[in-house]
């Protein structure tokens, strides 16, 4: 298995291009695109602002292969994992962490080196590594709540974990990491738009995690029903386009439309038709961004017969008009 060090990508690959996209005394955007003839082709994507560096890494590579860090720094960081498998073994933890697609968790640790195994073809994830003086000033005056314990555990210099399996992305958690990714917006505007996005997921994943951590009453799934579940999501990730209804996929999955809708919900915290409703709309803005479409034949390409409907519901997903980058 081929192994990469995270700290000299240089000695790795023949061909690394590197190009310096902002930079200014509070934010900077560095891009890189690297590849290896036999071993791996991938971008890097970073975005530093005053307290959250933002981390977009692309691989493809024809085999398993892993990524070790041996800088045992100490640090805060939030995965969420767009697409592949990963299993990352760090120094300092007894057990594995395991992420697949559309997943992710957040963790504190005195001792980030460690070993990440890619299982997949292609790995696509963003990370945000959190400063440690803002993440004290984050966290310094929350007496309760979603972040007491985090808090507790940064301040005594703790392990912290936030759950033991990743989490399955929120609706809104989707929602933000695509609008980091396909910003609309230029300049210094697009840089603060990308901070007040970060510091939104870091609120959804708290929230999140501590939700998790109060459910002491959780309720009881059998596998065979998880299972189906869980295939529900991953049909509905490649169906979305096709005319879905509950009684459809309860009936396609051996569920009744009341398990479906009540494990869906309880599994990943979403509903069966905002899922849906969520992936026609990111396939409709990335029809727009690469100009594949107009707005009229976007709208009607994913179920949208009235434009005005469909611009009403892009602008409050996405926050502006799908004109803004037809």
């Amino acid at each position: 298995m081929d192994k990469i060090d995270l700290n000299h990508w240089d000695r790795y690959f023949d061909t690394t291009e590197q190009k310096m996209l902002y930079n200014s005394d509070r934010y900077s955007h560095v891009t890189m695109k690297f590849a290896q003839a036999g071993l791996a082709t991938g971008e890097l994507n970073a975005i530093d602002t005053p307290g959250m560096l933002f981390t977009e890494m692309y691989l493809q590579a024809g085999q398993s292969f892993s990524l070790y860090d041996t800088v045992p720094k100490e640090a805060a960081e939030s995965v969420f994992v767009l697409r592949g498998n990963v299993e990352s073994r760090f120094c300092s933890m007894a057990a594995p962490l395991y992420f697949h697609s559309q997943q992710h968790n957040i963790q504190y640790n005195t001792n980030f080196s460690g070993e990440h195994v890619i299982h997949s073809p292609q790995f696509h994830a963003c990370t945000i590594t959190y400063h440690a003086d803002y993440l004290k000033s984050l966290v310094e005056s929350e007496p309760g709540g979603a972040m007491r314990l985090f808090s507790k555990q940064v301040y005594k210099k703790a392990n912290f974990l936030g759950t033991t399996n990743a989490l399955h992305w929120q609706q809104r958690m989707a929602e933000l990491i695509t609008g980091i990714r396909q910003c609309p917006f230029g300049g210094i505007t697009k840089y603060i738009f990308t901070e007040s996005k970060l510091l939104e997921l870091f609120v959804l994943q708290m929230e999140q995690v501590h939700a998790m951590h109060g459910n002491n009453k959780e309720e009881r799934w059998s596998p065979a029903d998880k299972e189906k579940l869980y295939a529900v999501k991953e049909f509905i990730s490649t169906s979305y386009l096709q005319p879905l209804s509950l009684k459809g996929l309860a009936t396609r999955f051996g569920l009744n439309e009341y398990k479906l809708k009540k494990g869906y919900k309880h599994f990943f915290q979403a509903t069966v038709f905002g899922d849906i409703h969520l992936l026609r709309m990111q396939h409709a803005r990335q029809l727009l961004a690469e100009q594949a479409m107009n707005v009229t034949e976007a709208a009607y390409y994913i179920g949208y017969n009235d434009l005005s409907s469909f611009s009403y519901a892009f602008k409050k997903k996405f926050g502006y008009n799908p004109g803004s980058i037809a």
